[in-house]
């Protein structure tokens, strides 16, 4: 192919200036086309930081803990502040395509190529607010909520099932039993609701008196046969040693563990009262402190992994688009003009860098020579 500057001397000046006038060879922009290394680093920096807002405040133990809703605020007003701009760029300039479509004929090769980059950054963002957010919560309820719910309740030793009521124990969170407890595995109590809720209940070596009532169990999820005559196996069933356990504080889990212990009642002509449920573990202590060291690993893995996650989708799109160009399925030709009235004032704000290139393709049109006619 040939360039403007290699055209030879048989070719008039007019032809070359209005051939010259219909190709811009303006700058693409920094988030349109195919970009290099830096420019790659430059657009993955917005979803990383909503990734990470939205992990780090929804895993502030302590914060989160003692102030909800104050946590709540923070995380909108943040996710608000992130996403407005990615959002606000490519409503503009999709709206700013519908309009000029309902005037003239618009090339998809050239809406496909300076919408690539807009639609792409929100889609990442909103995929990193949710996987930020997903993340985030699960550490919450499965491993930080309960470390500190439990932190601040009381730990008990040498309990005796005998004589330890529910009342008594209505404070704990980690507890280890007596040597003589033991959780009679061959009676237990289920519900079926999607998962299975099994409980077991805590017993003085192998007696069950009929005239006492039962308030102490040991809970699992999916770990019996329901309705069946299997064995209670959930938690640390087969580690020998200490029986310990820390207490269930889940609000849903407890209200079918409820039902599970009203059912099991019922089936052996037990009482039960005010029932509360631990999860098996041998150990309580190190149980305890594993909540939040195991939490702790899976947030640095997150905030190593999803970044480098983030940097790989980004490349992988460049590579698509770069593609697509060379297939001709994406062109830098047309700039998409802003929608009109506050629209155009508004791309200004949100897509400085298309709206300087359009107005600079304008001026190009409007500067060019115009011959009456060109010998071709």
């Amino acid at each position: 192919m040939v360039g403007f500057n290699e055209l030879g001397s048989g070719v008039p000046a007019e032809q070359i200036a209005l051939l010259k006038s219909r190709n811009f060879t303006i700058r693409p922009l920094s988030t349109a086309g195919h970009l290099d290394t830096w420019r790659v680093l430059s657009l993955v920096w917005q979803p990383i930081l909503v990734f990470l807002l939205c992990l780090l405040l929804l895993t502030a133990t302590d914060f989160r803990y003692s102030s909800e809703a104050a946590m709540a605020v923070l995380y909108c007003a943040g996710l608000f502040a992130l996403l407005v701009f990615p959002a606000a760029a490519f409503c503009l300039l999709f709206f700013g395509v519908v309009a000029a479509a309902c005037k003239t004929r618009v090339r998809g090769s050239a809406v496909l190529y300076w919408m690539w980059w807009p639609f792409w950054r929100l889609v990442i963002c909103v995929g990193a607010a949710f996987l930020g957010t997903y993340i985030g919560n699960h550490l919450w309820y499965s491993l930080f909520y309960p470390h500190t719910r439990m932190e601040r309740l009381q730990a008990y030793t040498e309990i005796d099932p005998r004589f330890a009521t529910s009342q008594r124990l209505q404070d704990a969170g980690i507890v280890a039993f007596s040597s003589s407890a033991k959780v009679d595995r061959a009676r237990i109590g289920c519900l079926k609701d999607g998962s299975t809720f099994c409980v077991a209940p805590i017993i003085y070596g192998g007696s069950n008196v009929s005239n006492q009532s039962q308030d102490l169990f040991m809970a699992g999820v999916d770990c019996c046969d329901c309705p069946g005559d299997g064995e209670f196996r959930c938690g640390h069933w087969n580690t020998p040693g200490m029986l310990g356990g820390l207490r269930v504080l889940h609000e849903q889990s407890l209200s079918m563990y409820h039902k599970s212990a009203v059912k099991w009642a019922s089936t052996y002509a037990k009482t039960v009262n005010t029932p509360t449920f631990f999860e098996w573990v041998g150990d309580p202590l190190d149980a305890y402190n594993e909540l939040e060291e195991r939490g702790e690993r899976l947030r640095i893995l997150a905030i190593l992994l999803v970044p480098i996650m983030i940097i790989l989708v980004t490349v992988v799109l460049n590579g698509i688009l770069e593609f697509l160009c060379k297939r001709g399925f994406a062109a830098q030709i047309e700039t998409p003009p802003p929608p009109p009235g506050l629209g155009r004032a508004l791309s200004a704000r949100f897509l400085p860098h298309l709206h300087k290139h359009h107005e600079l393709q304008q001026d190009e049109e409007f500067n060019a020579p115009n011959p009456k006619y060109v010998i071709l």
